[in-house]
């Protein structure tokens, strides 16, 4: 149950480290960090001051070399940051290469992979699985049990519900790797509800709701209602409903 600290490691003289944590060289760890049981950190890893890792989590893993993946490169050297005040959940599993901004939760056993940015005060619920290559902006909320497909990119200020899902995925599939086949990319202020389903390549606006269970298989602009299978307009939303 002993430690294992890499000769190159920074760690600050305040750190607090449970049992069995592997930090692996030139990773950096600022002051007031707590870091739980069976946790592994690999190279290059920043983990800026006050967070909190939870026990088993796994910080700067490379992504797996699979010979069928044709995106797939070798990200041991470069850098992966989890800024101040954050919290990653039991199990988590943070891949090389990803930026999680300040006051971000990633929940338990989620996944965040290589390249992705957190802006800052996300959340990320529970069991989620956020692809390679997405973008989530300031103050929005991914709920319990979604799932990100590769480059889906999220503005600021939205809310998604439990189980949203993108239909999206350009290395694997019937037709194989697509370097044009992408995640949505969603506006500000959305409100999105339970167990919707984006297809690729959609473009959603900003001040939407969408209801439970819809089903986005075009683009839609702003300032409306959707529900559906597959979402239909229902009504416009007033500037009152909006501020």
């Amino acid at each position: 149950m002993k430690n294992f600290i890499s000769k190159s490691a920074s760690i600050a003289s305040d750190v607090q480290l449970g049992y069995n944590v592997v930090i692996n060289d030139d990773v950096i760890i600022e002051s007031g960090v707590k870091i739980g049981n069976n946790v592994v950190i690999y190279n290059n890893v920043v983990i800026l001051s006050n967070t909190y890792i939870w026990d088993n989590a796994i910080v700067g893993r490379r992504p797996m070399g699979v010979s069928s993946i044709k995106s797939a490169i070798n990200y041991h050297n470069l850098e992966t940051v989890i800024g101040k005040n954050c919290v990653l959940g039991c199990s988590s599993v943070i891949y090389s290469d990803v930026k999680i901004g300040d006051d971000s939760l990633i929940g338990d056993n989620s996944i965040v992979r290589e390249r992705s940015i957190l802006v800052g005060n996300n959340i990320i619920g529970p069991n989620s699985f956020i692809q390679k290559d997405c973008y989530i902006d300031h103050h929005t909320r991914v709920i319990q049990q979604s799932s990100l497909a590769s480059g889906t990119k999220i503005g600021k200020n939205n809310f998604i519900s439990s189980n949203f899902t993108c239909v999206s995925d350009n290395t694997f599939g019937i037709n194989g790797y697509k370097s044009d086949k992408t995640g949505p990319f969603i506006g500000d202020n959305n409100l999105i509800g339970p167990s919707v389903t984006m297809l690729d390549n959609i473009l959603v606006g900003d001040n939407n709701i969408i209801g439970a269970n819809g089903l986005v298989t075009k683009s839609i602009g702003n300032n409306g209602v959707f529900y559906g299978n597959p979402v239909k307009f229902i009504k416009s939303r007033s500037e009152k409903e909006i501020s």
